[in-house]
């Protein structure tokens, strides 16, 4: 009887690792000493980074067993840039991306971890942290690939998708995504520079706001399976274009308040970071306990 139970205990706690994508670590020149950082910049092309300044840490894989759960791209880059942050590591550097087709449709990186002085320009995408501000450098667009426009545009992106094992929980994640080629800075002009890089962290923290809306759109399902499977899409889409109608609100206060945009652009930063910090429990992963409750 004790063999079978360690057995299945055994088989139990396998099964539970295998859900868990393999992840290697090999720390170039020994162990860092570091502390650990709350955010970790993302580099999926290492020829545009001048790296001279900074700390090679380690080299990560994320790997796929073929029964592993959560294993999109982003579940991907999350592991890994989790294993960075907790080294002292702040910048990510994806030097391979594949996908397997024969066992899942996982996919799988490999790696650089680095200690830069600072991120900025160093990105192509940013995903939204309290820690990470857009930066002049962070808007990397050419200007003269961009029609003429009285002000540059802007691209951001939220996404919602919904991943668990599906017995003991479920959870509801998000992105929220600046893209850092979308845009351009001003011509030399140190004022105009602030406020368009303002007016570009409003639409990031607009995005990220949406997408905190989404995930309480999620929690008022409640621990109802097929209804969180069935509703994660369609509430996306429709958090996608309100986010859009928002943004697009936001564009045209700005275009007719004429010499007043300052004052407009403050009072919509007031409104978001006041919603933001309303809506601050929905900041991270959204956990739904989907394990039946024992009657009292």
């Amino acid at each position: 009887m004790l063999r079978t139970l360690l057995f299945f205990a055994g088989f139990a706690l396998f099964l539970a690792q295998a859900c868990q994508p393999p992840i290697s670590i090999k720390h170039i020149n020994g162990l860092t000493g570091l502390d650990s950082v709350f955010y970790a910049g993302v580099a999926e092309d290492p020829r545009t980074l001048d790296l001279r300044e900074a700390r090679h840490l380690a080299r990560i894989k994320v790997g796929d067993f073929g029964v592993t759960l959560d294993c999109r791209y982003a579940d991907a880059l999350g592991h890994a840039t989790r294993v960075a942050r907790r080294m002292g590591g702040n910048l990510l550097v994806i030097t391979e991306h594949t996908r397997n087709t024969v066992k899942s449709n996982c996919h799988r990186i490999k790696a650089n971890v680095y200690r830069v002085p600072k991120l900025e320009g160093m990105e192509n995408r940013i995903w939204w942290h309290p820690e990470r501000r857009l930066l002049g450098g962070d808007l990397r667009g050419k200007r003269d690939s961009f029609p003429p426009a009285a002000l540059p545009q802007i691209k951001t992106e939220i996404s919602g998708r919904l991943g668990g094992d599906y017995y003991n929980e479920a959870f509801a994640r998000t992105e929220t995504i600046f893209y850092c080629d979308s845009t351009y800075p001003p011509a030399t002009d140190p004022q105009r520079e602030t406020w368009i890089l303002r007016r570009a962290q409003a639409h990031f923290d607009l995005s990220e706001l949406h997408a905190r809306r989404l995930k309480a759109a999620v929690a008022e399902l409640g621990p109802n399976l097929d209804a969180l499977v069935k509703q994660i899409a369609p509430l996306t889409v429709r958090q996608q274009t309100l986010l859009r109608t928002e943004q697009e609100s936001l564009e045209a206060d700005i275009t007719k308040s004429g010499d007043a945009k300052d004052q407009i652009l403050a009072r919509w930063e007031t409104q978001i970071a006041r919603e933001l910090a309303a809506l601050g429990s929905y900041a991270g992963e959204l956990r739904v306990d989907l394990r039946v409750k024992k009657k009292k």
